[in-house]
């Protein structure tokens, strides 16, 4: 049986649905894409920077952050533009899963071995660019051969592993003790991305076909016209801002815990890794719970504005929640808050954005800038957060800011005209 769709030209719109094999195939590629970003940046990477500098753990991890935001500026649109052009035999996109999986692999295992901030921010550009290369051949796949009125509830699938991959790989490093078996326990999963990259057929891209590659053509490629591309211009400034909001509300949330909180003292019992395991599992639970009902929802009802607004705006709630009581029980429940509206947006915004790609020639470049408005904004969140912090009101004025982006990003997306 074929796992993907029948199609005359790698170049036209698919118009047959993708089956189960090919989404359940896709979901466990996106588990072995996002539960090593995640849990490393959400868990490891925190405490291996308070470990090695206990007294500049804010500084010095923004630093690391930061390093890993950057390496996408310039990778994720470089290396969809190439993933555009490929004609291997072997398809499009498969050589940049299969190669971005090796890769990814081996920055993990580097990563579990750092015992230096130097070091853990150098494994940090490693393990961006890994995932830039495999997006290049993984997120152009949906609007390559899923037609677009499955696109929800397949994205809506897709994102259920960035939902809950939290979760699960707390669960999973959990069984393992120190750093070095954690990371090497997710360099593991990669793995499920070659599975999918192997058993999905991939057409070629016939020589005929292909764009011609230059450096000034690549650098057009960030200068969209906002004339031409109305739609896809706003689709991304919408992102970004929302990108931006959900960063500042969640990147320093540990340190939240344990400066603002004192959860070691409210629970003398546990650690402060424990509380936040916690919210993450509140979160991660809510998240899941709406992302493939979003998504499905977009589809039968052919809408995709309204879902990604009302997302963004209780995204918006639940940070304007900790702004105005910092408390552990309001901090649960900003965090379910905070779920179910970022799962709502999470599987329709993607989906609205593949339906505004300016050429079909260009999707995995056009999807490479779209989800850099997703990263990008953390490369501003640390400064940002690093002055708020420190002389503008802190935790209250950061969590002020995280409401204010998410609700223009959500008010935004009424500017894209050519999507329900």
């Amino acid at each position: 049986m074929s796992l993907a769709p029948a199609r005359s030209d790698s170049l036209t719109e698919p118009v047959r649905a993708v089956g189960r094999d090919w989404v359940t195939l896709y979901v466990l590629a996106n588990v072995g894409l996002f539960v090593p970003l995640l849990v490393p940046t959400t868990l490891l990477m925190p405490e291996q920077v308070a470990q090695i500098d206990p007294a500049g753990k804010v500084g010095s991890y923004a630093w690391v952050s930061a390093m890993g935001a950057i390496s996408g500026i310039v990778l994720a649109p470089l290396a969809g533009a190439l993933s555009d052009r490929t004609t291997s035999r072997f398809g499009r996109r498969r050589p940049w899963m299969v190669v971005g999986s090796l890769v990814y692999m081996a920055a993990l295992v580097f990563l579990g071995v750092q015992t230096t901030v130097a070091g853990v921010a150098i494994g940090s550009f490693a393990l961006s660019a890994a995932c830039m290369i495999i997006g290049a051949g993984l997120s152009p796949v949906v609007p390559d051969q899923v037609p677009v009125a499955q696109r929800g509830m397949v994205l809506g699938w897709a994102m259920a592993p960035q939902a809950g991959g939290l979760i699960a790989g707390g669960l999973l490093i959990g069984l393992v003790a120190g750093f070095s078996a954690q990371y090497l326990l997710l360099a593991a999963l990669p793995l499920l991305i070659v599975l999918f990259a192997t058993a999905v057929k991939d057409p070629p891209l016939p020589v005929g076909d292909r764009e011609p590659f230059s450096l000034r053509a690549f650098l057009d490629g960030y200068r969209i016209s906002p004339r031409e591309h109305p739609d896809f211009i706003w689709a991304m400034g919408s992102r970004f801002a929302m990108g931006l909001g959900y960063g500042l509300g969640t990147l320093y949330l540990p340190y939240f815990l344990d400066d603002v909180l004192h959860y070691e003292q409210l629970f003398p019992d546990r650690s402060t890794e424990d509380g936040l395991l916690i919210v993450i599992g509140v979160n991660c639970l809510a998240t899941v719970s709406t992302v493939v009902l979003g998504g499905w929802l977009s589809d039968r009802l052919g809408r995709r504005r309204m879902p990604v607004f009302l997302g963004g705006l209780t995204m918006a709630a639940a940070a304007a929640l900790l702004a105005v009581s910092p408390t552990w029980t309001v901090t649960l429940v900003a965090a379910v808050v905070l779920g179910l509206g970022y799962g709502v947006y999470l599987a329709v915004d993607t989906a609205l954005i593949t339906e505004v790609l300016p050429a079909s020639a260009d999707r995995g470049k056009d999807m490479a800038l779209a989800n850099l408005m997703t990263s990008l904004p953390f490369v501003l969140v640390p400064p940002i957060a690093s002055v708020t912090l420190g002389s503008l009101g802190g935790y209250r004025s950061l969590f002020l800011c995280s409401a204010a982006m998410a609700a223009l990003g959500a008010a935004m997306v009424w500017k894209v005209r050519g999507v329900r």
